[in-house]
C-alpha cells in the first residue's frame, strides 16, 4: 500500500512510541485510577482504570491515526492535496496522544493544574494554525470545508476557504480570549458559529451561482 511506504507515515507511527514510553516508565507509580475526563472548572469528573485510560486512549488513537492516513491516501484527489497539508494530517494524531498521555500522566503524579484551560489554549491556537492553512488548500475530499457546494464548484471551494481562514483565526483568537477570561463553556459557541458561518457562506455562494 501507498501509505506504507510514505516516510512521514512511518515518522508518525515513530512518534506514537513517545507516548507509549511515558507510559511505561510511569506506569507503576500512577494510581489505579487515572482522571481522564475534566469540568468547565478543570475539575476532574470521569476517572478511568489506568490500564484503559492510558493504554486504551493509546491504542484507540493509534487505530484512529491508521484509519485517517487509509482514508486520505484513498482520496480520489489525493494530488490535489499539498504535501504540508499531509504533513499536518499525519501529525494530528501522535501529537495529541502525547499531549494527552502527559497531561494524564503529570495530574496523575500529583501536578495541579487547570486541564480544561490549558486545552482550551490548545484548541485556540490549533483553529488560528488551520484559519492559516485553510486558504491555501485545493479542492479534495479529505481536508477542508466540504460542503458538497464547495465540492462542485473551484471557486466556491476557493472563496469559502478564503472566508473560513478570517473565520477560523478570529474564533481562535476569541477561544483563548474567553479561556483566560474564565469564560470556557462559551468555546463551543464559538465552534458552533464558526461551523455555522463556513457552511452558510458556502451555501450563498452556490444561491448566486458560483
Amino acid at each position: 500500500m501507498m501509505m506504507l511506504k510514505n516516510k512521514w507515515f512511518k515518522f508518525s507511527l515513530v512518534l506514537f512510541l513517545l507516548p507509549l514510553v511515558c507510559i511505561l516508565v510511569t506506569y507503576n507509580k500512577l494510581p489505579a485510577q487515572v482522571a481522564t475526563h475534566f469540568d468547565f472548572h478543570g475539575t476532574p469528573d470521569g476517572y478511568m482504570n489506568k490500564f484503559l485510560g492510558l493504554y486504551g486512549v493509546w491504542a484507540f488513537m493509534l487505530l484512529l491515526h491508521i484509519f485517517c492516513t487509509f482514508m486520505t491516501f484513498k482520496d480520489p484527489k489525493k494530488s490535489n492535496i499539498p504535501e504540508v497539508g499531509l504533513r499536518i494530517i499525519l501529525m494530528i494524531c501522535p501529537v495529541i496522544c502525547l499531549m494527552v498521555t502527559l497531561l494524564i500522566i503529570t495530574y496523575s503524579l500529583g501536578y495541579r493544574f487547570d486541564m480544561t484551560f490549558i486545552m482550551n489554549i490548545l484548541i485556540g491556537f490549533i483553529f488560528i494554525i488551520l484559519g492559516n492553512y485553510l486558504p491555501k488548500i485545493i479542492r479534495n475530499y479529505t481536508i477542508g470545508i466540504r460542503t458538497s457546494w464547495a465540492l462542485n464548484s473551484d471557486e466556491n471551494w476557493s472563496r469559502t476557504h478564503r472566508f473560513s481562514g478570517y473565520v477560523f483565526v478570529l474564533s481562535g483568537m476569541l477561544y483563548i480570549i474567553f479561556s483566560m477570561l474564565g469564560y470556557m463553556f462559551i468555546g463551543l459557541g464559538i465552534i458552533l458559529i464558526s461551523s455555522l458561518l463556513c457552511f452558510g457562506y458556502s451555501y450563498s455562494l452556490y444561491r448566486k451561482g458560483i
